[in-house]
């Protein structure tokens, strides 16, 4: 009889030990986490919803999207924190962080600028980064360059931003962080001095536009 209680126990001891999960990660997996982020849905459309609604819910996704880790964008490298002021969603250029807004913010920024003309070519593009790198620092080329855009003759990275946005819009929308995503809803532009992206939601009736 002592001899099956002691099966009996060496059974039960080896099915607690099957049932005990792997040790190897001990990280908590919550469900959205389980999800990939793909289960937030946030409507921002500014016609479907408050506009103060649809640009609290855009600057959320923005900021999972300028996530390196997340989705690869153009963007990504270059801008880090999406915010909303003043009815607007403002995503702000790594060198412009921290500025703040108004008169001396705007003098900060100028200044800003012309240390990045001075570094060389659009200095706060992609390009220019990658260029800067490969040829070094010229305040020639820089200056030279600055020219050139502004008289038309060579393309300025602020004209490429809105399309790089609508492609990160449409990741997000494919990945299901955002819904309701319609280009003719929202005006897209970057600030005269920055580089930062401006969205004006534009909630005018269909039929008066």
């Amino acid at each position: 009889m002592a001899k099956k209680k002691a099966a009996s126990s060496s059974e039960e001891e080896m099915d607690f030990s099957i049932g005990l999960p792997a040790d190897a990660d001990k990280e908590v997996i919550t469900a959205r986490k389980a999800g990939g982020l793909t289960d937030l849905d946030m409507s921002i459309s500014p016609r479907s919803n408050k506009p103060s609604i649809a640009l609290r819910n855009l600057a959320k996704a923005m900021n999972i999207a300028l996530k390196v880790d997340f989705i690869e964008t153009e963007l990504d490298r270059i801008y880090k924190v999406a915010r909303v002021r003043k009815g607007q969603l403002h995503v702000i250029h790594k060198d412009y962080i921290g500025l703040g807004d108004g008169l001396f913010a705007s003098v900060g920024k100028t200044i800003r600028s012309f240390r990045l003309t001075v570094k060389g070519p659009d200095a706060g593009s992609l390009e220019g980064e990658e260029w800067i790198k490969e040829h070094g620092k010229s305040s020639f080329s820089g200056i030279i360059n600055l020219v050139g855009r502004k008289l038309d003759l060579l393309q300025e990275f602020e004209d490429k931003v809105p399309h790089y946005l609508e492609q990160t819009l449409d990741r997000l929308e494919a990945k299901r962080i955002i819904t309701d995503w319609h280009r003719n809803e929202w005006k897209i532009e970057t600030t005269t001095i920055g580089l930062d992206i401006l969205l004006t939601p534009l909630i005018e009736d269909e039929e008066g536009s």
